[in-house]
This record gives C-alpha cells, sequence and structure tokens, in this order.
C-alpha cells in the first residue's frame, strides 16, 4: 500500500480542531430549552475534543504507517461520520443563534466533501 496523503492531511486539520476546540471552551452555544440545539452543544464538552483529537491522529497513523487498504477506508468512514456530526451541529448552531451560516462550517461541508471524493475515488485520490 501507498502512503495516503489525504489521511495525513485529514489527520491533522481533525487533530488541531480538537485541540482547537479544547482550548475555546465557549465555542459551542447553548440553550437548554431547545433540545437540537442542547444537543448540537454537546460536541464541544471536552470528550467530543478528545474523540476528534484519537481520530486525527489514527488518521494520521492510518496514513504514515503503511497501512491496508481495509484500515484506510475505514479510517475515512470514521473521519466521514465525525465531521458529517459536526457540519450538522455548526449548522445548527449557525442558523439558532445567527440565522446565517458562518465561515466554519463553511469549511467543514469543504473538509467534508473531500472526504466523499476521497472515498468514492478509483485511484485513491490522494497517494
Amino acid at each position: 500500500m501507498e502512503h495516503r496523503r489525504f489521511l495525513i492531511i485529514n489527520g491533522c486539520e481533525t487533530l488541531a480542531t480538537g485541540i482547537f476546540m479544547s482550548v475555546q471552551r465557549h465555542l459551542m452555544q447553548d440553550d437548554p430549552h431547545t433540545k437540537i440545539v442542547h444537543l448540537t452543544h454537546q460536541l464541544g464538552n471536552v470528550n467530543w475534543t478528545l474523540i476528534l483529537a484519537i481520530v486525527g491522529v489514527s488518521a494520521i497513523m492510518a496514513g504514515v504507517c503503511r497501512c491496508g487498504e481495509k484500515t484506510q477506508r475505514w479510517a475515512l468512514i470514521v473521519l466521514g461520520s465525525l465531521w458529517c456530526a459536526y457540519l450538522f451541529a455548526f449548522a445548527v448552531q449557525d442558523f439558532y443563534f445567527h440565522g446565517q451560516i458562518s465561515i466554519s462550517t463553511l469549511l467543514t461541508l469543504f473538509v467534508l466533501v473531500g472526504i466523499f471524493v476521497e472515498a468514492v475515488s478509483d485511484d485513491g485520490g490522494g497517494r
């Protein structure tokens, strides 16, 4: 198996997001009276930011260590799932508190699109 540069880069993005969100504790706002907003607020707590960091390191390792194709595909699935959850959370937060989409939501969308493109490419995209 060849290196997956995309996994390394996306793993670094995920790790950096996890570190940033663990430092910025009040990034996700809360309204306990609205269940969906309260649920998305939970993605900003320390446990979820730790999950972001762990998934980021795992993706980096899957790209660097020349893991098998199955491991690389699983890394893409986990990355896609996690970034999809954060896209939803950022969008809910944006529309509820600001009434418009923010740059963080837009950039999260592009990260997720990149993961989807990498997952469906025949040649591996970043090889």
